[in-house]
């Protein structure tokens, strides 16, 4: 909630999803340190060669190889900066965009065997959950025996969870369903 109160202070409507469909398979979590373990965006799933929308207004700030990949980094004012990989850019550092322009074009890459667009974002240097500032803030209620690590918001499935017997992921899907209409 806070993070939207400061777009709310800052002018800035919430963001637009990236990539169409959006399926996040891979979660915010945050690190307990600023240089511990975590994972500092989410994956979403994407074919290669999708296109890569701005979230939101900004002036690129970075479009370039880091470490072998394409990165792509938007800066959109009060502090707040996104990135995006592996993302062939459309664009240049430097150059203003608009919230819904393609910026580029999802590369194979980021995750062996699959195809996922990482979407980060920073607040004043601290990275931040991007579903926050997609609109995708509401507490989840999930069946007796769930997965606790990863749960993901109404509306956004993870691919990757384990689920047990057909018939046990079954009600366990009912039950989701059933506690979050």
């Amino acid at each position: 909630m806070r993070i939207l109160v400061a777009l709310l202070l800052l002018g800035l409507a919430p963001w637009v999803w990236p990539v169409e469909p959006h399926e996040v398979v891979r979660a915010f979590d945050a690190p307990a340190t600023p240089y511990g373990p975590g994972h500092r965006g989410i994956d979403i799933a994407a074919p290669a060669g999708s296109p890569v929308l701005a979230p939101q207004d900004g002036v690129v700030r970075f479009a370039g190889p880091v470490a072998g990949r394409p990165v792509l980094s938007i800066e959109h004012g009060g502090g707040l900066v996104s990135s995006f990989e592996p993302v062939e850019p459309l664009v240049a550092a430097g150059d203003t965009v608009e919230q819904g322009q393609q910026i580029g074009v999802l590369q194979p890459g980021h995750v062996a065997g699959a195809v996922r667009l990482h979407l980060g974002a920073r607040l004043h240097g601290e990275y931040i959950d991007p579903l926050t500032l997609l609109g995708v803030e509401r507490p989840v209620l999930l069946p007796m025996g769930a997965p606790k690590r990863g749960a993901m918001p109404r509306g956004v499935r993870r691919a990757d969870a384990p689920c047990g017997s057909p018939r046990r992921a079954a009600r366990a899907r009912r039950a989701c369903r059933s506690a979050s209409s």
